[in-house]
């Protein structure tokens, strides 16, 4: 069941409707209910996939306890066990194949196996979830979650279970112990962030799509246009991730229930560490505790940390996909960031002797333009199908050597008439807002208002109603992070 159906928003409104007027526990079996009838909507059988994930988690969790000195070998060994489970689950479900494909260019006699296998919607974000639950229990920082009905919640909590933004059972968990009352402000407040994260799928990130996808189908384009195009899908796949973010926070906070962050105005950056800071925090942060941390992060001098790095990138690039392109587009990251840090005494000194703001806001510029042009490189490895087709198109920019820029040609990829002058407008309203973000100002104030909330209400459900469109063969209700 996708965000952007009809069929959602009367869910959701069935939904809210029971869940202000159930009395107290049975609050909680209605959410669990919704949980499962939405995850289950288009493929039943995926309710048990996740009911047995949940059961196992929650067994393991409850085997190991609370951190006693004298049981940390046995305790060890059951955290070690679930998340083989757990992880060998995903690997069976996305990566065999990639396995099986290489196993066969080494031993001429595996060559040409291949097994078919169905990749569970939201597999890769709720086994994170579930996995941080099991590492904080062992970690003592979180205590037991005893009660089955919550931690089943936790797992299956419909607004993030397909995309996130990945949940931690130390913050949700305590949330709903005791039933959510009415609050207007609350619902006002999320269903204003739905429609404002609607606009930036259906009309910025749909309409970006649809003349992305018809380039990397195979449409002639010049060298000029496969620039703008690279430069166009960072904001594709913003629009489309942060869109979706902000209709699953929304739909959690018309709960009145408070989800993790998943984007912090990332493209204001002027480095790419601090991208990376603001960009799916929700995962880097997952990352960051259970991968990095444990690797010894910063804590065992520049070499190491260097090498954590490249290791943390490797595998978030192997999380979102089991191909060689992934794997080269995080270690990209991972390089660039290494390179930032290694080059920082430099850039200090640098900064330090720019102490004029006529000089400063160029130099601001210039790194902001740098960073964005760097991860929209990056991004170039991320959309490709291949390492072939990736060659193809850098051999395409790089032919404006020979044949100049050529024409910008974004009509005969199915760009409408006027819509160019539609998303110019929407994508500077989105750069304004994520501008009032990054000084942080959150609009906390809109929902408690009546004429100005309605009115901005009506503006976005209309944009979205109005421009939303989809050009030939584009599917307007997929979600660029659906496959991951």
């Amino acid at each position: 069941m996708s965000f952007t159906t009809f069929l959602f928003f009367g869910f959701l409104l069935v939904f809210l409707l029971g869940w202000y007027l159930l009395p107290g526990r049975t609050q909680r079996f209605w959410l669990l209910a919704a949980n499962y009838v939405f995850y289950m909507w288009s493929m039943p059988a995926l309710g048990l996939l996740l009911l047995a994930s949940t059961a196992l988690s929650y067994g393991a969790a409850r085997w190991m306890g609370d951190p006693r000195p004298e049981e940390k070998r046995r305790r060890r060994l059951i955290l070690t066990l679930a998340c083989l489970m757990h992880f060998g689950l995903l690997f069976a479900c996305k990566y065999l194949q990639m396995f099986l494909d290489l196993a066969g260019r080494i031993l001429p006699g595996a060559a040409g196996l291949h097994v078919e296998l169905l990749l569970p919607v939201g597999i890769s974000f709720f086994t994170f979830a579930i996995t941080g639950y099991l590492f904080d229990v062992y970690r003592g920082k979180i205590s037991v979650e005893r009660n089955v009905l919550d931690y089943a919640v936790f797992v299956s909590f419909f607004p993030c279970i397909l995309a996130g933004p990945i949940g931690q059972a130390r913050s949700f968990l305590p949330q709903i112990k005791g039933r959510q009352r009415f609050h207007s402000e609350n619902v006002k407040g999320g269903l204003l962030r739905f429609a404002y994260g609607m606009v930036q799928k259906l009309v910025l990130a749909d309409n970006i799509g649809t003349l992305v996808n018809a380039a990397y189908s195979g449409s002639v384009v010049t060298p000029l246009t496969w620039i703008v195009l690279i430069l166009l899908y960072s904001l594709q796949i913003y629009f489309d991730f942060a869109g979706y973010s902000n209709m699953a926070i929304g739909a959690a906070q018309a709960m009145g229930l408070q989800v993790p962050e998943n984007f912090d105005a990332p493209y204001y950056s002027t480095s790419v560490t601090s991208f990376w800071k603001k960009w799916h925090m929700s995962l880097t942060g997952w990352f960051r505790e259970y991968l990095y941390f444990p690797l010894g992060g910063s804590r065992k001098g520049s070499v190491r940390t260097c090498f954590n790095i490249l290791v943390v990138f490797a595998v978030s690039g192997l999380w979102h996909g089991a191909a060689v392109h992934y794997v080269v587009w995080g270690l990209l990251n991972g390089v660039l960031q290494v390179w930032e840090r290694i080059t920082s005494p430099l850039r200090k000194r640098l900064e330090s002797r720019i102490r004029s703001p006529f000089l400063r806001w160029p130099y601001l510029l210039l790194r902001w333009a740098l960073t964005y042009c760097l991860i929209s490189l990056t991004w170039l490895c991320f959309r490709v199908e291949s390492l072939a087709q990736l060659r193809f198109i850098l051999g395409q920019v790089l032919g404006l050597f020979r044949t100049g820029f050529g024409a910008l040609r974004l009509r005969s990829l199915g760009l409408k008439p006027r819509m160019d002058t539609m998303l110019l407008i929407c994508i500077g309203v989105a750069a304004l807002v994520d501008a009032l973000r990054a000084r942080g100002k959150r609009f906390r104030w809109l929902p408690k208002t009546v004429l100005p909330y309605y009115l901005t209400m009506i503006i976005l459900l209309l944009t979205a109603a109005l421009f939303g469109v989809y050009g030939k063969g584009f599917n307007a209700q997929d979600f660029v992070y659906f496959k991951y």
